[in-house]
């Protein structure tokens, strides 16, 4: 074969550039999981308390709670859904944020919210409730209603805690699992 049989060079461009999309996509996928990651995934369970391990010093009276990703089990419709999450800390309202086009397909359904982080101070030593209610989407919905999904544990202060699962009643109302830290201010 001589050089004048051989294919331009920009005949190749096209190939190199979609196999370097390709790599890039693959490189920011693994890099948000490695940096999302700050507790192992553990399997959902049946709804059980979460514990958190006690520290040896005191907690301070100024908490910040910051969802650090969503794992979606079952977004509660075919395809994507639009949700809005309520976050409550010893009955108290602390946060409100919205999730857009959340999916339960493998690959999409982990997701770490950017604005879900809300400064609280504790009123007791003892256990704080945390409480977590959602709505789905819907333009159709008048009114606020009764949440579609909710969930709740009561926590100690100062440790790492548990996946919280909040799903709903019924089997197609969704399912999600919440992973939470809880940290000094």
């Amino acid at each position: 074969m001589t050089d004048n049989d051989r294919k331009p060079l920009m005949h190749l461009v096209p190939a190199i550039l979609t196999g370097s999309a390709a790599l890039i996509a693959a490189l920011t996928t693994v890099y948000i999981n490695v940096r999302s990651d700050r507790q192992a995934d553990k399997p959902a369970t049946a709804v059980t308390p979460a514990r958190m391990q006690p520290m040896v010093t005191s907690m301070p009276d100024t908490l910040r709670l910051q969802i650090d990703r969503i794992i979606v089990h079952d977004d509660g419709s075919p395809g994507t859904t639009d949700w809005r999450f309520a976050v409550e800390v010893d009955d108290r309202p602390l946060l409100v944020f919205a999730q857009e086009a959340l999916s339960d397909q493998q690959g999409r359904n982990v997701v770490a919210p950017d604005d879900a982080t809300g400064v609280f101070q504790q009123r007791t030593q003892g256990p704080i409730k945390l409480k977590v209610r959602g709505w789905r989407g819907s333009r159709l919905r008048l009114s606020e209603g009764e949440p579609d999904v909710a969930g709740e544990v009561s926590v100690l202060p100062g440790g790492v805690l548990a996946p919280m699962v909040v799903q709903g009643d019924r089997d197609d109302a969704g399912s999600f699992e919440f992973h939470v830290s809880i940290s000094a201010q």
